[in-house]
């Protein structure tokens, strides 16, 4: 019984060490992606980045792509959060929106890095980007213009799919494609708010302006 007691304690720390090591690892190589892109840091780099052996990161990452999945995984658990985060701070759904600029803040930093460019040579990493701008977010834009058009914040005529669709589409173009300056992202998102608001929603956006 002790011997059993003792190896599910090995067991345990063995695997709390290892789940370490990989979120060590990818921290270092989402630093590296940033600055020099996915296709050319090497495993090699992450390892000597990570102070890690070749070896250790084999052990936790099997190739490049499993690397690359786990990264793109923690970016998006990481964006999802800060969603919540901003539903969960906000009183009505105009107030969200404002709030959601902080997911572009986020976003923005990561722009070399999540992308379909960057993100070419690793399909179910591409996948899984896709499935949260189309899927994740659109679902969230979409629940807040609905919520919006009930609370008669937003203009009751609105395509809330087509106009959720809008939202995901100038966000994509502005964040991973046309960014140079990072203003404009939040000018578009500004345009946005206006052209949707009621005035009831107008008198609330000019207080979080403020």
């Amino acid at each position: 019984m002790k011997n059993n007691i003792l190896e599910a304690l090995e067991a345990t720390t063995k695997a709390t060490g290892m789940e370490d090591k990989r979120k060590r690892l990818i921290d270092h190589a989402i630093e590296l992606f940033i600055r020099h892109g996915i296709i050319s840091v090497t495993m090699d780099e992450v390892a000597k980045a990570a102070g890690m052996s070749k070896k250790t990161v084999y052990q936790c990452f099997a190739n490049k792509g499993i690397l690359v999945e786990a990264v793109v995984d923690q970016l998006i658990g990481q964006s999802k959060s800060i969603i919540s985060s901003n539903i969960d701070a906000s009183d009505n759904p105009v107030q969200e929106l404002v709030l959601q600029q902080d997911l572009f803040k986020h976003l923005i930093a990561l722009r070399y890095l999540f992308n379909d460019l960057m993100l070419k040579r690793y399909p179910r990493a591409l996948r899984a980007l896709h499935d949260f701008k189309s899927n994740h977010l659109k679902k969230v834009v979409e629940s807040n213009l609905s919520d919006g058009v009930t609370k008669g914040l937003y203009r009751p005529s609105l395509d809330v799919p087509g106009t959720a669709a809008i939202y995901v589409s100038v966000t994509d173009f502005y964040l991973f494609n046309n960014l140079k300056n990072q203003d404009e992202i939040f000018e578009a998102l500004q345009l946005f708010i206006n052209g949707i608001i009621t005035n009831d929603g107008r008198r609330l956006l000019a207080d979080y302006g403020k």
